[in-house]
């Protein structure tokens, strides 16, 4: 699967320098938000939510889950979904931020986490999102902090 050209890359030795970080929306100036009322997404979360994303992805391919599909747009979309409503989910993070994160519309992540909550009634899919809820937890856990 290819990277989306629309989310801009990271800075290099982000990674390396990435720490967890514990927000409280108070110590926020009105000057740090942008127009539209949103703060500004850290790089350690925006990181956060690329590895949520690579662990969907991996996770989508050694479960065959999407054996019949071709490795296509509509693949991509699907993985971005799932990544997008574990970050909402596990991460607790506003729909703004995590629509910064992946370079999105705040209704497009909506729009996913509402897809994938339709889809969980199927018990394989359900399985498979608790999965990816557990392993983004676990990193956010060695990332030094609890979720």
């Amino acid at each position: 699967m290819a990277i989306d050209p629309q989310i801009p890359p990271l800075p290099p030795g982000a990674l390396s320098a990435a720490s967890a970080v514990e927000w409280d929306p108070a110590d926020i100036a009105l000057d740090d938000l942008d127009p539209d009322g949103i703060r500004p997404i850290t790089p350690e979360r925006r990181l956060l939510c690329m590895i949520v994303r690579q662990l969907t992805e991996e996770l989508l391919r050694a479960t065959g889950l999407e054996h019949d599909q071709d490795p296509g747009r509509r693949a991509t979309s699907h993985v971005r979904q799932v990544a997008m409503y574990v970050c909402h989910v596990a991460y607790s993070m506003p729909m703004g931020e995590v629509a910064q994160a992946f370079g999105r519309d705040r209704s497009t992540v909506g729009h996913a986490c509402r897809m994938v909550e339709d889809r969980r009634d199927d018990r394989a899919y359900d399985t498979f999102v608790a999965i990816v809820e557990r392993m983004a937890s676990a990193v956010h856990l060695l990332a030094g902090r609890p979720v």
